[in-house]
């Protein structure tokens, strides 16, 4: 693919002696360079002047040829080091399909001297790497910003892929390196934990993260109609959630939340003027951000046209509305997540029925005439009464929305977008399974069928297919490496079939509060007692409180 033509801000190094690095995005360029992290790793490392960072992306569906990168169409070999972004467990599969088509050894074992150092990091892998840990040399996990400096430090004075490994082991906190670990099982085949081969690692890898956000800006770096949102210029507003709900890992794993100066954002967005008036802003809860109404007003006075990822209901300002309807915006998207109050204080979603009722009529009033509602199904403790409530209240919001309709005269669409419940690591409900297909199929009749007169309200759901294969490598052990790369060469459907016996333990087996978790090699800083009372409170159907969202030395409760 021919790039320079419609890319600004490419960054292209030339030298001697530069140490390359493939940052592989192991999907294809218009869903990479949709990815805020994905960039913000390409220029962390570029800013080091030893160190030359080149992007890779899957070839599109029916593209042939050698896998190259698009600065200077260097193949994957050549390179000193590969380095994986991975932001989502589907990807894990097109991690191999990328080092097969390059020539390269999927396993790190069978890979010898001559072919580069495998390295992986993202959000996905500091969730559970076990999965992915045959293929990769070193790990990287937590946030880029406090690794990748001290990486090529130590990097720098390393001779030979086995001494890089070594150093990186003993020296750099967030390194982890799979060979140097074992994983240990019963005789009858049941996970106990994972080990360390020598006495100088450490018997847990500790996730890294950047303790606050003051001196730091997230946005975009290369500009690109060629991505999901089309030239959208994207600035990171903070990072994790206060709110607690019990099946985001968000909400855990960046504890404490942490926000981006409301000065150094709307910098950002002033500079982003020079190339776009599009800006998207981009975190766990973007409007939780203390600042979100000025930086939205600044936006609104500089004819700037602002998207946002994510809405609460209940903190829906005139200022965030008025935004949504000065930049265009026709459909917003709400997550109400469940239709009972029984399921909200399960999942600990601390919003009303009639936040969600006021937020869709404010919405439908401000001229903004669709809607997009997210809903779970399959959560531990649901029951029918529970889905029966998903189409109680989207009929309440269609009444609301219908009544704002008919005012404005013109009549938009619901949308219901009803995904499975996938058990995900470092979340109070990291010990319930999945629920079995034949019950997520009869909660989507509920709901198909309560809806099936309704006018203007389409429903959509996920593939249960693709969230089984999700929830297996959320949930996998190292054995899931076999399933991986006979996924790589059959297909899904095959290779589960295969070891069917395995998948359906990782799915469907409920884990008890003293069981290993392949992920227990990761220390995250959060107290895996915190997260199992908590599953005690959803059980109870107790609400607990937001991160309180101070130093957490004098906190102390979760950590």
């Amino acid at each position: 693919m021919d790039i320079a033509c419609f890319e600004q801000g490419t960054i292209i190094k030339k030298g001697k002696n530069l140490i390359k690095i493939a940052l592989v995005y192991p999907n294809t360029y218009k869903t990479g360079m949709s990815n805020l992290g994905f960039q913000t790793v390409y220029a962390l490392i570029n800013d080091i002047d030893y160190v030359s960072c080149e992007r890779v992306f899957l070839p599109d569906r029916g593209m042939k040829g050698v896998i190259k990168s698009c600065e200077t169409g260097m193949v994957l070999s050549l390179f000193d080091i590969i380095a994986f972004s991975i932001s989502f467990e589907n990807d894990y599969v097109n991690l191999i399909s990328i080092l097969k088509k390059s020539g390269i050894p999927p396993r790190a074992s069978i890979r010898g001297h001559s072919f580069p150092l495998v390295m992986a990091g993202g959000v996905a892998c500091f969730l559970n790497p076990e999965p992915l840990a045959p293929f990769v040399d070193i790990f990287l996990l937590g946030e880029a910003e406090v690794l990748i400096g001290e990486f090529f430090a130590l990097y720098d004075s390393a001779v030979g892929k086995e001494e890089i490994k070594h150093i990186m082991a003993r020296e750099l906190s967030g390194a982890y390196v799979p060979s140097f670990y074992r994983s240990v099982y019963t005789d009858s085949g049941k996970f106990t934990g994972i080990k360390p081969c020598y006495e100088d690692i450490p018997e847990t890898i500790k996730v890294r993260y950047v303790k606050g956000l003051y001196k730091i800006k997230t946005a975009s770096i290369i500009i690109t109609p060629e991505t999901v949102f089309k030239n959208l210029f994207l600035i990171e507003t903070g990072r994790g959630c206060s709110h607690g709900c019990r099946f985001c890992s968000a909400g855990f794993i960046y504890r404490p939340p942490r926000f981006y100066p409301e000065a150094g954002i709307i910098d950002t967005m002033r500079q982003a003027k020079k190339i776009t008036n599009k800006i998207g802003l981009v975190s766990a809860a973007v409007s939780d951000h203390p600042g979100i109404n000025k930086i939205c007003s600044m936006g609104i006075q500089n004819g700037f046209k602002i998207s946002f990822s994510s809405l609460r209901a209940d903190a829906l300002t005139d200022d965030l509305i008025d935004s949504l309807v000065m930049s265009g915006v026709k459909t917003a998207t709400i997550a109400p997540e469940v239709g009972s109050e029984k399921m909200r204080k399960v999942i600990n979603k601390k919003i009303k029925e009639d936040d969600i009722l006021c937020a869709a009529e404010r919405l439908v009033n401000a001229g903004i005439i669709n809607l997009k509602l997210y809903f779970m199904i399959g959560l531990p403790f649901e029951e029918d009464d529970d889905v029966k409530a998903i189409v109680t209240l989207t009929n309440k919001i269609m009444e609301r929305f219908l009544a704002s309709s008919r005012k404005k005269k013109k009549i938009g669409t619901i949308t219901l977008s009803i995904n499975p419940f996938i058990p995900k690591p470092s979340t109070p409900f990291q010990w319930y399974p999945m629920a079995s297909v034949r019950k997520l199929k009869n909660r989507l009749k509920i709901i198909n069928r309560g809806l099936k007169t309704a006018s203007n309200i389409h429903v959509k759901s996920e593939s249960h297919r693709i969230a089984r294969i999700n929830a297996l490598l959320a949930r996998g052990d190292r054995k899931m490496a076999d399933i991986l790369e006979n996924a790589s060469e059959v297909g899904w459907t095959r290779a589960i079939q295969q070891e069917a016996d395995y998948c359906k333990s990782q799915l469907y087996t409920k884990r008890l509060s003293d069981d290993a978790l392949a992920w227990d090699i990761l220390d995250t800083g959060i107290k895996k007692a915190f997260l199992f009372k908590e599953s005690i409170r959803a059980k109870n159907e107790k609400i607990s409180p937001d991160c309180p969202m101070i130093e957490c030395e004098k906190c102390r409760i979760c950590r």
